[in-house]
């Protein structure tokens, strides 16, 4: 009965992808849209991990991989895709998705039924 759910976890290890170009931003000065640069240590995202909308701040970032710190617990599994936003111009924007690789688990205590 305890495993019907997912973990919960605090942090995440995801590999993920970013887009080229922002959506829907155009640049000062020319008809461009603005290029997504990548994750930095210490940034602040918006992650969507299903239903739920929840904050990260990036720890580390190597190649592709990056380490999340969640601003709050997340149910969620491995292998979960995600959909990563950045804060651009006063407004969340998708700058690229990723899939969920490992993570820090958070002890939930058991329902008092």
């Amino acid at each position: 009965m305890l495993d019907l759910f997912p973990e919960v976890f605090g942090e995440l290890e995801v590999n993920f992808f970013l887009l080229r170009r922002l959506i829907g931003v155009r640049t000062k000065g020319s008809e461009k849209q603005g290029k997504v640069s990548k994750l930095t240590k210490g940034e602040i995202l918006m992650l969507n991990i299903g239903s739920m909308s929840s904050g990260a701040r990036v720890i580390a970032v190597k190649n592709d991989l990056a380490k999340l710190q969640l601003t709050s617990p997340v149910c969620t599994s491995k292998g979960e895709k995600i959909a990563l936003s950045r804060r651009v111009e006063k407004h969340w924007r998708l700058i690229g998705w990723g899939m969920i690789q490992a993570g820090t688990t958070i002890e939930v205590p058991p329902c008092p039924l």
